[in-house]
């Protein structure tokens, strides 16, 4: 049943309307009922219908082919379904997929990224060649030269001479040591 069918709010706040139709200790106690006799809407109090019709609004309970009453836990499951995933608050909110897109503006931002991509990519005391680190980087942003550039620039990778080869040495706060 869904939430046209139901009469239940507008998703974003479908969640406000069924926790309100449970905010009462007689409709909890009227869901309790359905829950363990499934009786029929004729059979209830009219004390218990009135109860009842906050929860039939919100899709808590909702009625059978043979009208009978019953406890509608897919509302719960779809509510959760629904729920915003929480933003995140490190480095990887600067993220989108996975990936750095561009770099972001303020300076201690920008350094955080690149610490956390490079202890992302790089093990420590790890050699590769340049090819290889322009491949994992490239995999996690879309300008993989400039971000190697700026590891080098923080100190947090080394390269040979020739530029052959890279490696970190630095311990980040985003290794697991």
């Amino acid at each position: 049943m869904d939430v046209e069918q139901t009469g239940a709010a507008a998703p974003d706040n479908a969640w406000k309307q069924v926790v309100a139709s449970l905010a009462d200790a007689g409709r909890l106690e009227v869901l309790a009922r359905v829950v363990t006799e499934g009786p029929a809407e004729a059979v209830l109090s009219t004390d218990e219908r009135r109860r009842l019709a906050p929860l039939l609004a919100a899709g808590v309970v909702v009625r059978d082919d043979a009208g009978f009453l019953r406890a509608a836990p897919e509302r719960f499951a779809a509510l959760l379904a629904s729920a915003p995933t929480p933003r995140p608050t490190g480095p990887e909110r600067f993220l989108v997929d996975g990936r750095l897109l561009r770099p972001p503006k303020r300076l201690r931002d920008r350094e955080l990224v690149v610490r956390f991509l490079a202890a992302q990519v790089l093990p420590l005391e790890e050699p590769v060649t340049e090819l290889t680190l322009t491949k994992r980087l490239a995999a996690c942003a879309a300008d993989p030269v400039s971000l190697r550039r700026a590891m080098v620039d923080a100190g947090l990778v080394h390269r040979t001479r020739d530029g052959a080869e890279y490696w970190r040495t630095v311990v980040t706060e985003f290794d697991d040591v």
